[in-house]
């Protein structure tokens, strides 16, 4: 028997903070902890990029699939929801605000490690890490609850004190300066609403055995795909130094 719908997302959030490489694997904690070198961090932000440069059109998948050739006014409703998630991601200075794209975000952040613009589009991706892109992108592609539970759920619910850590380590243990930390700030700010609205819309769509199921299953292939290239940049980067 299904869940409540509130209940069903309660479970998958509880299970996303129990669970997920980016509050639990031993490679972040390094780098909370100040232990790798600049050179390790350099190359695990470099990585990154495969996602982060590409996160615009990861959000936009999620109202490309809402609705068939002629939507509904359900539809519609729906498709608003999602736009300020787009929006966020292609930067609000499009609409009249002041925040950039969080690509361009990560590009800074990256230059104030020491990683030119050059350097960074030019990186050479691990197999671990085009599997994880892979993945989040066939994810945002299957259906609605997919990209939801594969995406705001199962990594944006917690992504505000992942970030947070990351911020802090950067600025303490790598000597990178507050104003170039925006891609983390920005993300402090904006995931605990991306996750709220992914549960009012899950509230209306994941209300079956079959609905959770499917939700449920994707949260996991999302968290295991992040665990994945973690685990291949710890090996690649810390594993032969040990």
């Amino acid at each position: 028997m299904a869940l409540t719908a509130a209940a069903f997302t309660t479970a998958l959030l509880e299970e996303a903070r129990q669970t997920h490489p980016w509050l639990h694997h031993p490679l972040f904690h390094m780098i909370w902890d100040g232990k790798l070198s600049r050179a390790q961090l350099q190359s695990v932000i470099r990585q990154q990029g495969c996602f982060f440069l590409d996160t615009l059109r990861h959000a936009a998948w999620k109202i490309i699939l809402v609705g068939g050739y002629s939507p509904t006014y359900e539809d519609l409703e729906r498709q608003r929801a999602l736009i300020p998630l787009v929006v966020e991601e292609g930067g609000e200075d499009t609409v009249g605000g002041k925040t950039t794209a969080h690509a361009f975000l990560f590009i800074r952040l990256a230059e104030a490690l020491g990683i030119s613009r050059d350097e960074l589009f030019a990186t050479e991706y691990l197999p671990t890490t085009i599997i994880e892109k892979n993945e989040l992108f066939l994810l945002q592609r299957s259906s609605t609850i997919e990209a939801l539970c594969g995406g705001n759920i199962a990594t944006e619910s917690l992504n505000a004190t992942h970030v947070q850590r990351m911020a802090d380590a950067m600025e303490r243990h790598y000597g990178v300066a507050r104003a170039a930390l925006d891609f983390y700030h920005v993300h402090m700010e904006v995931e605990g609403d991306h996750a709220e609205r992914a549960v009012r819309i899950l509230s209306q769509l994941a209300t079956s055995d079959e609905a959770q199921a499917r939700g449920r299953l994707a949260m996991r292939r999302a968290i295991t795909a992040r665990r994945i290239c973690a685990d291949g940049m710890l090996e690649a980067f810390v594993g032969s130094t040990r």
